[in-house]
């Protein structure tokens, strides 16, 4: 019996001289050719392209047996534009072809060959940079032309409307084909430990690690793409919307396009599996689910662009570094917002914290990290806050306007900024803030701690002293308050009375140091 060509067509064009269909193999021979239009998916057993024949595809095509060019590269062409790229799956090794990537003008790209043969003549009058985890740095590569780019190593690629303007490079050589298993770089001095560049090997989408499908070895779980000058990431273990960060809703990294991942230890590797490959427009892999955990996210927009900071409250997680489950800060270009909540020294983009954060202290504080490199007006707008299980109060505050917001009442806070402005600029509070009101006095000192740091805020134009005593009545320290916002950082752990003096009258207040 003839086994039968199974196609699914939406709109396929066809220009034959020769096309066989009904068989187990689909030809295009004897100079004929063949366009598999954007939003058209074709599937065949085994696909045979003549001498002199050509199949364009900017849709989807899948060979789930035997894939044979005989007609060089110019036979079988990939196309892409800024509305998309051509995807094709596919088993068979060496398959010649010609694969295209469009780069628009004046932005960085992650890009990454699907070829094996590629060179960095590809990318000639394009700047293209390589990272190093090592040292945290870019090498800029431009000699010599014929410099091998690395299968499954990803690069940073800018088309100047200097030189090319929006512009379409093209992969001309033997698609890859086969898992690729990798070493990833690990240098515990390095300002960026772990932080490997890889890039998809294939020229079809692949899909980050849904269902533990990639075999990995001290990895984190967060996939990062940079998108429109901000970075977005993706990670599977977390659930619901919690695995999105920056609008990433799902585990797609695009046909050649690069993407980061985080090595944990000088033991780290992971394997890309081709088992993995999928076409883009499969909504399968999209997440809309709800979250399991308590969850608050923090998006400041700016400028066109937006950041976010997400802190999630789950048990089995730590207020240190979960490799599985952060997502370290990585900062966007300065006309983006940069948003990022700090713990123990660290910035996180996304923070897990174990549920028992929430009751350790009294009224704990996150600081909240914000940079922007130009003038400008920022709002920052909350997420979470109906939880039925975050069901504390929640406040923000702005440390250099003086401004606190209840986040349940107002989801959302606008606010000026300068590049000059101080990081450290906001304070989220879990419960009411601390604070006496002394009796007739309009103004109010807010006296709370966070880890180490005793914060002493005073309002409007207030000076004072404050003195700090342990528990026994020894005095620990004393300081004078010139400034709004008052810092002081204890080596000592445990509860603290602090008292302060201000013209207005004395405030009372015991905190808890940890360190």
């Amino acid at each position: 019996m003839t086994k039968k060509l199974h196609i699914q067509i939406l709109v396929l064009f066809l220009i034959i001289v020769n096309c066989t269909i009904g068989q187990s193999t689909l030809s295009v021979v004897n100079g004929g050719k063949m366009n598999i239009s954007s939003g058209t998916s074709v599937q065949s057993q085994n696909m045979d392209i003549g001498i002199g024949s050509q199949l364009v595809s900017t849709g989807d095509l899948t060979v789930s047996g035997t894939l044979a060019n005989d007609a060089g590269t110019f036979g079988l062409v990939i196309k892409s534009d800024v509305n998309g790229t051509g995807s094709l799956l596919h088993n068979s090794a060496n398959v010649l072809a010609t694969m295209e990537q469009c780069l628009a003008s004046e932005r960085w790209h992650l890009v990454s060959s699907p070829m094996a043969n590629a060179t960095i003549e590809t990318y000639l009058d394009i700047y293209l940079k390589k990272w190093n985890e090592t040292d945290s740095t870019w090498t800029y590569l431009t000699q010599p032309i014929s410099m091998p780019m690395n299968a499954s190593e990803g690069y940073s690629a800018w088309a100047s409307d200097n030189l090319t303007g929006t512009v379409t490079v093209n992969y001309e050589g033997n698609l890859n084909n086969g898992d690729y298993p990798l070493s990833l770089a690990y240098t515990p001095v390095s300002n960026a430990t772990g932080w490997n560049l890889l890039g998809n090997p294939y020229p079809s989408a692949i899909v980050w690690n849904l269902d533990n499908t990639w075999d990995r070895m001290d990895v984190g779980g967060w996939a990062v793409v940079y998108d429109n000058a901000t970075f977005k990431g993706w990670n599977p273990y977390l659930t619901g919307s919690d695995r999105s960060y920056n609008g990433k809703t799902d585990g797609i990294i695009p046909a050649t396009q690069g993407f980061w991942v985080r090595a944990t230890s000088a033991l780290s590797g992971l394997t890309i599996p081709q088992s993995q490959r999928t076409h883009n427009n499969q909504p399968f892999y999209k997440d809309t689910g709800e979250s399991n955990y308590m969850s608050l996210c923090l998006k400041a927009s700016a400028n066109g662009y937006s950041d976010e900071a997400a802190i999630i409250f789950m048990d089995g997680a730590s207020n240190g570094f979960d490799a599985l489950y952060d997502l370290k800060k990585m900062y966007n270009v300065d006309e983006a917002p940069n948003i990022s909540s700090k713990i123990e020294g660290r910035e996180y983009s996304v923070n897990v914290l174990p549920v028992g954060f929430l009751d350790a202290v009294e009224s704990p504080v996150i600081p909240v990290n914000f940079k922007l490199g130009i003038e400008g007006q920022c709002t920052i707008t909350v997420s979470g806050t109906e939880s039925s299980d975050l069901s504390v109060p929640i406040y923000l505050e702005d440390l250099q306007d003086d401004v606190m917001t209840d986040l349940r009442a107002n989801e959302n806070y606008v606010f000026s900024v300068s590049p000059l402005d101080d990081p450290s600029r906001f304070l989220l509070h879990f419960g009411e803030p601390l604070d006496i009101e002394e009796p007739g006095n309009s103004n109010t000192i807010h006296i709370y701690s966070h880890g180490a740091l005793v914060y002493i805020r005073l309002a409007n134009d207030d000076r004072g002293e404050a003195a700090i005593f342990d528990m026994a009545g020894k005095k620990v320290c004393d300081m004078k308050l010139t400034d709004k916002l008052t810092k002081k950082s204890l080596l000592q752990t445990g509860y603290f009375v602090v008292k302060v003096w201000t013209d207005g009258g004395v405030s009372i207040q015991k905190v808890f140091i940890k360190s």
